[in-house]
């Protein structure tokens, strides 16, 4: 059960500690006081999604924890499956939110994610809301409602069924690995030869296309290069006065000079210079000799470098890649020659497999239908002790032809509430007032199959009054016997059922606008019940209050 509820910084409430108690919770309080405040705020600590707008004007943080204790073992044993430990029964969630978007969880101190955070609330709280309504009216989680009815003997089968297709599925990607069909495997056969042929055929080689790419340089510029040589050797050497000639002279000049040191050093660096010139030189007209311009193989290695580019860009970015692309694709080809084989063994398990598959999902769907039928009479049993007597409600199943983990059902709750109308999807045809008894009478056969510890009404009761307002409360104070419920109401027939009642008031402070609440004691809850009834509090309207908790007790 949820024992406390700490909030810090939630829209109007500053700071703020409740206290819950066992059985039924009610809220009361003004329209506006602050009362779903608070229902939001146990959300978000559950791990609905964060709202910046829920932060409290002009502060920078806001803050929930919430204490859970005298947790029962089923619900300990799903946390310990999610890694948490429990002691002394109890569970403490604490979640925040900045200004700037930063969030923080934890859960019994230790951090925790958002996706941890919403499983352990799913095990903790069952909240009924608008929201929640409208999950009920979209027909794509009628079977998910269904099958949480269901037990242990269905979910069995659904484990079954999801083994069986996961196993189906396994084969069919094994098939489809060895080329299909034959017909997608001779095609796959083909275009691999054909790639593997155009490679090996291009006879590669690592580092090839950077060797052609310089020799196309070469090649392309052959003119520019050979008039560069040509200059370079002839200053070297062949001009009036070469550089050769010149380092010449100058050695000449020197060599009549001797015994000075840095002379001398002089003298030997410039004959290292003419040596190294006449190096250079013999370089140069190596080079020049060995230049053949040629029209022919400045084409071939065009053709050579698009084929290079063009495999590139195929097959990797590398001429490795490109290879090895080559190996693997041959490996393929092997397999897919050597595939016969293994796929008439895998064709034979595929169906196998589809029928086994079948097989289960009919034991499923015949489940399915045994389980629907007992919603069905007891839903139409708990809306005609809740006034409406003329109810009509049918689940509609509908067989896919593709499967899937879940079977191939398909079910869509329809339903009427009036003699003599069709029964029509749930979506179109109930009113607000009927939502709430409809979704009350879910909660209500739920219980029967073990929910979460806490339930949360945020005006169950609303479009509903008079007697029916009566059954509501007795069906909220029969939940309440085996199961915490926390709910907010504007009906004093639901009212007079709680165990626990809190008032929820707006205050102003100077220019600070903030929600307080408190814990009624007996005499405030007779007080509180007569405002409901009558408005003005009078003797009649308190006499009236103190007869309705009564009979309450009862």
């Amino acid at each position: 059960m949820l024992e406390e509820l700490n909030i810090k910084n939630v829209a109007l409430i500053k700071n703020l500690s409740i206290n819950f108690g066992e059985g039924f919770n009610v809220l009361l309080g003004e329209t506006g006081a602050g009362k779903s405040i608070i229902f939001d705020s146990l959300n978000f600590v559950l791990g609905s999604k964060a709202d910046k707008e829920l932060l409290r004007s002009g502060e920078d943080l806001m803050k929930v924890d919430a204490l859970f204790s005298k947790l029962k073992s089923q619900v300990i044993s799903q946390l310990e499956e999610l890694g948490i430990e429990c002691e002394d029964n109890s569970l403490v969630l604490s979640r925040q939110l900045s200004k700037d978007g930063k969030a923080s969880i934890r859960i019994n101190g230790l951090p925790a994610v958002l996706s941890t955070l919403k499983k352990v609330g799913s095990l903790l709280v069952d909240s009924y809301s608008q929201h929640e309504s409208i999950e009920l009216l979209n027909s794509k989680n009628h079977l998910a409602i269904l099958d949480k009815f269901g037990g242990q003997s269905l979910w069995t089968l659904k484990n079954e069924v999801k083994d069986r297709f996961e196993r189906l599925q396994n084969t069919i990607s094994q098939i489809k690995a060895l080329g299909g069909d034959e017909f997608e495997r001779e095609r796959t056969k083909s275009l691999l030869e054909y790639q593997i042929n155009e490679i090996v055929e291009a006879d590669l080689h690592e580092g090839e296309d950077e060797e052609v790419k310089e020799k196309l340089i070469m090649l392309s510029n052959a003119e520019k290069i050979c008039d560069g040589v040509k200059t370079s050797k002839d200053a070297l050497e062949n001009s009036s006065m070469s550089a050769i000639a010149q380092v010449q002279e100058a050695m000449s000049a020197l060599n009549s000079i001797n015994g000075i040191d840095k002379i001398q050093e002089c003298k030997d660096r410039l004959n290292s210079c003419k040596y190294e010139l006449q190096d250079i030189s013999e370089t140069l007209i190596d080079f020049a000799d060995n230049l053949n311009f040629s029209e022919y193989e400045l084409e071939k290695l065009d053709k050579r470098n698009d084929l290079i580019k063009s495999l590139l860009k195929k097959y990797g970015g590398t001429i490795k890649e490109v290879l090895s692309y080559a190996q693997e694709a041959q490996e393929r080809f092997n397999k897919l020659n050597d595939a016969e084989s293994q796929l008439e063994k895998l064709e034979d398990l595929k169906l196998q497999q589809e029928k086994t598959l079948t097989d289960a999902s009919d034991s499923l769907t015949n489940k399915r239908m045994e389980v629907a039928k007992i919603i069905e009479d007891k839903v139409v049993r708990e809306l005609s002790e809740l006034g409406m007597k003329n109810t009509i409600f049918i689940i509609e199943f509908e067989k896919l032809s593709n499967f899937s983990s879940n079977g191939n059902d398909e079910v869509r709750f329809t339903f009427s509430a009036n003699k003599g109308q069709e029964v029509k999807a749930l979506s179109k045809t109930a009113s607000g007032g009927e939502m709430s008894r409809f979704m009350l009478a879910i909660k209500n056969i739920f219980a029967e199959f073990g929910m979460a510890e806490t339930l949360v009404f945020d005006e169950i009761d609303s479009g509903i009054g008079g007697e029916i307002g009566v059954v509501v409360g007795e069906k909220i104070a029969k939940l309440s016997k085996n199961n915490q419920v926390l709910c907010i109401t504007h009906l004093p027939q639901v009212a007079s059922f709680g165990d626990n009642m809190f008032y929820v008031r707006k205050q102003v402070d100077g220019n600070n606008t903030f929600t307080s609440i408190e814990r009624l004691d007996k005499e405030r809850e007779i007080y509180e019940l007569a405002k409901m009834i009558g408005g003005n509090v009078s003797e009649v309207a308190l006499q009236h209050a103190r007869e309705m908790r009564e009979k309450a007790k009862i």
